[in-house]
Formats: structure tokens, C-alpha cells, sequence
């Protein structure tokens, strides 16, 4: 049984795309009941473009409404428990899909990441002062000197990841990205990666399209919801694009159109660090996509045939 990696280059903006796609895949191979999805945990709805009710009660998913948006949930654990997922879907006789354009959460599933344990709470909880009081540039800049790899695989904005990548350097003396070399796991399935690809003014109108239906899906009053729940931007999971940039204008640092052009701009980059990322990884197979889904889907069937007859 062969356990389908299939994501998306250019992040979440053309996730509904891939849902088309794995729609009509199943539709022609499957019937509803036997597909499974596995995507990345997420707490949120509008900001997170969650798949809709209809979808999610038609077809089984995992890994979604899992956590609130202040609890600790990492990469590394997340890789972990989509491996046992992964393993007892298969023993169903069932074929497992991973969709999302998270590289960082595709390496942990297929490689793992070092040991979790390696931590000193007065050495981040330090880093996590710096981060409020002097802003991340500073720390970020840190982080390039000690560790470029994995920076420029990260943004400046993501507070968490720069204040990880530091400790595990201040406590070990060695950068993230080595100990990531030291891990070996075995998988129990064989992968089989595919990569969508679009055009960049394509994509970066499919980026705008979707900011402007997260706002009239009412974005902004999902945010007030959370607020009221007691969440807030300093919650890592609120610091993603979309959520951080409306928490700002909430506040009245920024007016509405600074906040469109901002979640805007962080989406594109978040894109562009995705290409890179992407490009270092190998047995991607990529597929141009364009207007005609069913002949993508006739391209994805081939491959995932191919490789079953292997």
C-alpha cells in the first residue's frame, strides 16, 4: 500500500484546488467512505481556510480542530503522530493523503526531527522577553548567523521558530539544521510526492482572491470571537498571516487596507520561501497546473499507478 504525499507549492492560497483535485480523484477511484486526508492542525476556521462542513462530513479527515489556539503543538510532533496515523489508515486497507504546502511539516513525517527533550526553559523564556521587548529583527539576525539554513527557511515574524532555532544553538553550541541531519527514521509506507505549480502572477492573483474571501467570510469578527475567548496574537498560532495582521488592526496599528495589503504580502513571501524550500527537496514530481483539473488528475493517477505497480 503506497501512502500519497500530495501538496501544493505555493501554500494555502490554492488549497480549495487541491481539494478539487483529491475530489475528483477519489470520485473516479474510490468510493467516499475509503479516502482519507490527513492536513495540518489547525484551531481556526475562516483564517485557516478550513475545509467546509459539507466536505469535512463527507470525507474523513484528521489533524483539524485538534488543539485551541494557545496550546503547544510543534512540527515534530505533529510529524510523529501523522506517521501512526499514517500506519493505521494503511492497516484499513485505505490510502492516506497528506495535503498542504507546509515543507516544514512534510519533512517531519518523512524525516523526523531530533529529540524534542533537548530544551532550557530560562534560556527561551529569556529569548521570549528579547522577542516583546526589542521585536524579532534583532533575534532573527541572531538566528541567520547562528543558523542561516534554517532562517532563511523561516520568517522574520515567526516568533516561535526563531526563538527554537536559538536555544537549541545557545544549549547545544550546535545549529538546528545539524541535528536535523542526525535524525534517521524508518517509514513504513513508500512515499510518493507530487508538487502543483502555477505561474506567479496566476498565483499571486489566486493570494488576493482569497484574502478578500477571508474577509468577506468575516475574518475580522472570527478574530474578535477568538479575543473574547480569552486568545491572543501572542498564541503562536495566531501569528500566521491573516490573523496577526487583523489583531494589528483591531488594535489601531494598522487601518483596513494597510491590513489587506499586509496579509497580502505576507502570504507572497510565505510562497516564495515555500519555492525554496521545495526546490531542495528530491522525487517531487511536478505538474503544471492550469484550467484543465480532470487532465491533472489523469497525470496524479498515472503517477500513484505507476508506483503501485512497482
Amino acid at each position: 500500500m503506497i501512502s500519497l504525499l500530495l501538496y501544493d507549492k505555493h501554500s494555502s492560497a490554492t488549497l480549495h484546488f487541491v481539494d478539487s483535485l483529491i475530489k475528483i480523484y477519489l470520485l473516479q477511484l474510490h468510493n467516499l467512505n475509503k479516502a482519507v486526508f490527513i492536513v495540518g492542525p489547525t484551531g481556526m476556521d475562516i483564517g485557516t481556510d478550513k475545509p467546509p462542513r459539507e466536505i469535512l462530513e463527507r470525507i474523513p479527515h484528521h489533524f483539524i480542530d485538534i488543539l485551541q489556539p494557545d496550546e503547544c503543538y510543534n512540527s515534530g510532533l505533529f510529524g510523529k503522530d501523522v506517521r501512526k496515523k499514517i500506519d493505521e489508515i494503511i492497516s484499513r486497507n485505505r490510502l492516506p493523503f497528506i495535503v498542504g504546502g507546509s515543507g516544514l511539516y512534510i519533512k517531519s513525517i518523512l524525516e523526523g526531527f531530533f529529540d524534542e527533550k533537548i530544551k532550557d526553559p530560562e534560556t527561551k523564556k529569556k529569548l521570549q522577553e528579547r522577542a516583546r521587548k526589542e521585536g524579532n529583527d534583532l533575534l532573527y539576525k541572531e538566528l541567520r548567523e547562528a543558523d542561516p539554513e534554517f532562517a532563511a527557511r523561516i520568517s522574520v515574524n515567526d516568533t516561535q521558530r526563531i526563538v527554537r532555532g536559538l536555544e537549541v544553538f545557545m544549549v547545544t553550541g550546535k545549529p538546528l539544521t545539524h541535528h536535523w541531519q542526525e535524525i534517521h527514521i524508518s517509514l513504513h509506507f513508500q512515499p510518493v510526492l507530487i508538487g502543483l505549480r502555477k505561474g506567479r502572477d496566476e498565483l499571486y492573483d489566486i493570494i488576493n482572491k482569497r484574502v478578500g474571501k477571508m474577509l468577506e467570510e468575516g475574518l475580522i469578527d472570527e478574530v474578535k470571537t477568538l479575543r473574547r475567548k480569552g486568545f491572543s496574537p501572542d498564541n503562536n498560532a495566531l501569528q500566521t498571516y491573516g490573523y496577526r495582521e487583523v489583531f494589528n488592526h483591531l488594535d489601531g496599528a494598522a487601518t483596513y487596507d494597510e491590513m489587506v495589503e499586509q496579509i497580502k504580502k505576507r502570504t507572497r513571501n510565505f510562497a516564495k520561501r515555500q519555492m525554496t524550500w521545495f526546490k531542495k527537496m528530491r522525487n517531487i514530481t511536478w505538474i503544471d497546473v492550469g484550467d484543465d483539473k480532470e487532465a491533472v488528475v489523469d497525470i496524479i493517477i498515472n503517477i500513484i499507478t505507476i508506483d503501485e505497480n512497482k
